[in-house]
């Protein structure tokens, strides 16, 4: 005689395989963190490019949107695209990820607040002053592209503290990126800015989430 199997252990059946997920994730940020502090190029390609899929999958499988799943596979791209340094198709297709970041969390919102959209105004002026002399042929794009990047910021911040850090340390993120662009590094600079975009992806993503509804949908079919 079959075993039925009830409402209560699918959604422990469920969560386990969707943490097995985002725990993959974090392994393969942690590893490829790794691969950046010992120089090992072809490990860091790897693993770089098995980032947004893995977190891509555990978005699929909690019930995330559309949307946010073509953010993470334009990030995707990016990440493939900068690591081989195409550095304007690059930041295009991040440009797709900000685009649909700035979508979703517009669509969400109830409360916009002028005091963010002034601040984040004021950083990404004082910011692209600063690097503008030293950004040479590339000013115009990043000009556009840190416009993206701010707004994904100023929509995060309306939708509460986890999207708002995470599109705070996003642009943090790119920041450091920009530095470079403009002449200015310094060692761990790609060891930060690798350790702040995995974390501002899972926490832009999780703060789309609804992490209940999967297992919420089971006990209601089962009712």
């Amino acid at each position: 005689m079959p075993i039925k199997i009830g409402p209560l252990a699918r959604h422990h059946q469920r969560m386990k395989r969707d943490s097995g997920w985002l725990g993959a994730y974090g392994v393969i940020a942690v590893v490829h963190l790794v691969t950046i502090a010992i120089g090992e190029p072809w490990s860091e390609a790897i693993t770089k490019v098995l980032l947004m899929p893995a977190l891509a999958i555990w978005v699929w499988l909690r019930g995330g949107p559309v949307t946010l799943l073509i953010a993470l596979a334009a990030s995707l791209v990016g990440d493939f695209l900068l690591q081989i340094d195409h550095l304007v198709p690059g930041m295009a297709a991040f440009g797709v990820a900000h685009v649909c970041y700035v979508l979703l969390f517009s669509q969400r919102t109830t409360q916009r607040s002028l005091v963010v959209v002034a601040g984040y105004g004021v950083l990404w002026v004082g910011v692209l002053a600063l690097l503008w002399p030293d950004l040479g042929d590339v000013r115009i794009q990043v000009a556009a592209y840190s416009l993206l990047l701010i707004a994904t910021a100023v929509t995060s911040a309306w939708n509460g503290w986890r999207s708002g850090v995470g599109g705070a340390v996003f642009l943090l993120s790119d920041a450091l990126i920009g530095l470079e662009l403009a002449g200015y590094d310094f060692g761990a600079r790609p060891y930060l800015v690798m350790a702040t975009y995995c974390a501002a992806q899972y926490l832009l993503a999780s703060s789309l989430v609804a992490v209940g509804q999967p297992a919420e949908q089971d006990l209601e079919r089962a009712a």
